[in-house]
């Protein structure tokens, strides 16, 4: 796989090192927690028979037929019918028949087939139905306590909040740092000593305002629109985005001269398990990924992830916990 393109103008490093960087972690929150706690006591409800009467949620087993005249429906019996009620595998007044029962009862109900009924001797006729009901079955969801949580495998039902809150925070640490990577390799770029090509700064600059006027239209507005919303000239917008470009070429040279100064390369299998982890992300095939994302700029990609998590190892780093995001609240 070829290597990224070098760039056409000397570049001389300034400091990148020793940068200073706030980290903005979101921490998660007690509601957080408790929701997916209470997400593991569902995946370990279980089913255990009841004398009760079923109800919606009730696991029933049960046989049926029809009869139409005194006549039994052909096709229409069925036995040892297992199913779970609520999940829509019962016509509605079946359904509703069978609440209120309990297991070994044996009772009917009508139902009068629709007009439309695709078995024309049965269009528009009341039917008797007979039902047995065998089983009823009520769900059942543990506690969330200590035996809950030993029971998982912690020691205590706190430890297991601890887990939970650990395993949640994870991808919040990882965007602060991407986060915190990236600002960091802006300034690196800042600090560069480069003559950037006037005619790359122009073609860029050129799709940055593109890019800005494609999203602006799928938000249902216009390049005129937001910059009356924002107060300022279309001269304005097309300054700031000549300089958003030129932050984004900055980055991308000093990605390229900080691997280059500090040994940072990317191996044909990195880009080849790159390739494996998008196609399966995105669900779409490694030769579709290769048409979007050419070799040299997966390269390029991966090794400035790695130079900005090189940056962020050697940088002055603050790190602040940001509260959790506002939950929903309802009204009383």
């Amino acid at each position: 796989m070829s290597n990224q393109p070098k760039p056409h103008h000397p570049v001389t490093l300034g400091q990148y090192k020793g940068l200073p960087v706030t980290r903005h972690v979101r921490t998660v929150s007690d509601q957080e927690v408790e929701q997916e706690l209470l997400h593991q006591c569902r995946l370990h409800a279980h089913y255990q028979l009841t004398d009760r009467p079923a109800q919606d949620g009730s696991r029933i087993t049960l046989d049926f037929e029809g009869y139409l005249d005194g006549k039994p429906i052909p096709d229409s019996r069925m036995t040892n019918a297992a199913l779970v009620l609520g999940n829509g595998r019962l016509v509605p007044a079946a359904e509703q028949a069978v609440y209120g029962h309990c297991a070994g009862e044996t009772f009917t109900f009508d139902f009068t087939y629709p007009e439309e009924f695709e078995i024309p001797e049965l269009a528009g006729q009341t039917a008797q139905f007979t039902l047995t009901l065998h089983t009823v079955a009520e769900k059942l969801m543990p506690e969330a306590d200590d035996a809950f949580a030993r029971g998982r495998g912690y020691e205590s039902l706190a430890a297991m909040k601890e887990a939970i809150r650990q395993k949640k925070q994870l991808p919040h640490e990882a965007a602060a740092d991407r986060k915190a990577g990236a600002e960091l390799l802006a300034a690196a770029g800042a600090n560069l000593t480069v003559q950037l090509d006037p005619a790359r700064l122009d073609a860029a600059a050129e799709q940055e305002l593109q890019r800005r006027a494609a999203r602006f239209q799928r938000e249902g507005g216009s390049l005129e629109g937001y910059c009356e919303a924002e107060g300022i000239t279309p001269e304005q917008l097309r300054a700031q985005c000549r300089a958003a470009a030129e932050r984004q070429i900055r980055s991308v040279l000093a990605a390229q001269a900080i691997a280059e100064a500090e040994g940072i390369t990317v191996s044909d299998p990195e880009v080849r398990a790159e390739y494996r982890r998008l196609s399966a992300a995105q669900n779409l095939s490694e030769d579709d990924l290769l048409l979007r994302i050419p070799p040299h700029a997966m390269t390029a990609a991966l090794t400035a992830q790695k130079v900005q998590s090189f940056l962020l190892e050697n940088a002055c780093v603050t790190t602040v916990q940001d509260p959790p995001e506002n939950s929903s609240t309802s009204e009383v």
